[in-house]
């Protein structure tokens, strides 16, 4: 008996769980391959969002929602933009829920996604998220406008350029120009004297985009702030920290005056940023064969 019980330890230490454990890793390894097969679809992951097919809520009593709305403006950003009509009923009534249950995480992703959405029946949510009492959910409904292009948001923009939050008013005067709004002029020269850099030089930016010259100043002095320069080739991105540096060329370039011009040809020579050089030099090159093509 003493025997038959040391045998069946033998076979139980080194068969039996083993072989269990093996079973558990393989039923493991299938499952994630069954997860990793579905093909999540918009629509799908709308319907999990607001609690459907959550098979796991009744034990989970926190289901993490804004991370499911993060996954679905994710998931929306790889679909042809304007091909969510039908979704944004859904969307646009989980944004307020959102709201309304004080899940601002979800908020902001939602707010995302619909800008993402490319769809103008989603602008009339995010024009109302332009008084939500978060910043970063106005911010974001600020630049789902802008991504939409609606231009009945034209008047929200403008009125978020005097926001609170320095981050509203930054991208609200990006979207005027990005958008193209010329009637908006009086704004942006107001938001030249803001407070905050990035408001002014965005400011300056915009009105470039919208041919006016009247924050050419500030791109000035947004070119003659040194940018740092890699101690050798290829120890950093040429381009980093170089960012506003090259957005003042890009305006300068659509304001296509004199002072624009000497800029660009001193930077496109002598800036120390390769980056710049080239960029200033190609901005240059762009004016003088447009000046060539007008000539009779």
């Amino acid at each position: 008996m003493a025997d038959d019980r040391g045998d069946w330890k033998v076979v139980l230490q080194f068969f039996i769980v083993p072989l269990s454990l093996v079973a558990v890793l393989v039923s493991v390894f299938f499952g994630l391959q069954v997860l990793r097969s579905r093909q999540p679809d918009p629509q799908t992951a709308l319907e999990d969002l607001k609690g459907k097919g959550s098979f796991l809520l009744p034990w989970v009593k926190d289901p993490k929602r804004w991370q499911a709305g993060y996954d679905f403006s994710l998931l929306l950003r790889s679909h042809t933009p304007g091909n969510a009509g039908t979704l944004i009923p859904g969307m646009a009534d989980a944004f307020r829920d959102a709201g309304s249950q004080g899940d601002q995480k979800l908020r902001r992703y939602l707010a995302l996604a619909l800008g993402r959405s490319g769809d103008s029946h989603a602008a009339a949510a995010l024009r109302e998220g332009l008084k939500d009492a978060d910043g970063e959910t106005r911010l974001f409904c600020a630049w789902g406008l802008m991504q939409i292009a609606d231009r009945d948001a034209i008047a929200d923009l403008r009125a978020a350029a005097t926001d609170s939050d320095a981050g509203v008013r930054t991208m609200a005067v990006f979207a005027l120009g990005q958008m193209g709004d010329h009637d908006g002029a009086p704004v942006l020269k107001r938001a030249l004297g803001d407070r905050e850099r990035d408001v002014r030089w965005n400011a300056a930016i915009s009105l470039a985009r919208i041919g006016d010259a009247s924050g050419e100043s500030l791109l000035l002095e947004i070119l003659a702030i040194p940018t740092p320069v890699p101690a050798r080739a290829g120890d950093a991105d040429p381009s980093a920290g170089a960012s506003p540096s090259l957005n003042a060329i890009r305006a300068l370039a659509l304001l296509k005056n004199d002072a624009a011009r000497a800029a660009l040809k001193r930077a496109s020579e002598s800036d120390p940023n390769e980056e710049i050089r080239r960029t200033a030099g190609a901005a240059l090159e762009s004016l003088d064969t447009e000046a060539r093509d007008v000539l009779p």
